[in-house]
């Protein structure tokens, strides 16, 4: 997590200085470069918040994987007891340790189920990243050298991308 957190404040670093000359407007014919390595820099930071997320689910996974095993010895000792021999406190106890395995298990779904929509939208996000990405080295590679210009507002994409600069993610960004 720590060697993530390092990688995103170079990324927000190099993002500073690319905003800078970007929005700087000096650069008669290097706009579309600029705009193009502007683009794989939110691409490249948007990977590894997804990787933060992915560990963070993948820790939660695992503590509540432990609590099921935990819950189920607890089960399997109370459940070894010859029925003759239980209490009421026994009796509650079982319906306790049911509940709270129910529970367990509802939410160990609820975190595939998270991990699973985000890689589909994450999916769908890279591949039109991707094509803008294509569709903009193409315009750049087709036009002739004197006439470069680009058809992206560098200032409309630039606001447009600082809006959506943070996702919002579903997991919370603890540094536990």
């Amino acid at each position: 997590m720590d060697t993530i957190e390092r990688r995103l404040d170079a990324l927000e670093h190099r993002g500073v200085l690319l905003e800078e000359k970007l929005r700087g407007g000096m650069n008669e014919g290097r706009e579309d470069d600029l705009l193009v390595d502007w683009f794989k820099l939110i691409h490249e930071k948007h990977l590894l918040v997804r990787r933060e997320s992915e560990l963070i689910y993948i820790f939660k996974q695992q503590n509540l994987e432990q609590r099921q095993a935990d819950v189920e010895y607890e089960l399997r000792c109370l459940l070894n007891k010859p029925e003759k021999d239980w209490t009421e406190e026994d009796r509650g106890r079982e319906k306790v340790l049911m509940q709270e395995l129910v529970t367990l298990i509802e939410q160990r779904n609820a975190i595939i189920n998270c991990l699973d929509e985000d890689r589909q939208r994450e999916e769908e996000e890279d591949k039109m990243l991707e094509a803008m990405i294509k569709k903009k080295e193409f315009q750049r590679e087709a036009e002739p050298e004197g006439k470069k210009k680009g058809k992206f507002k560098s200032m409309k994409v630039l606001k447009l991308l600082g809006s959506k600069r943070d996702p919002k993610s579903k997991a919370p960004r603890d540094k536990s």
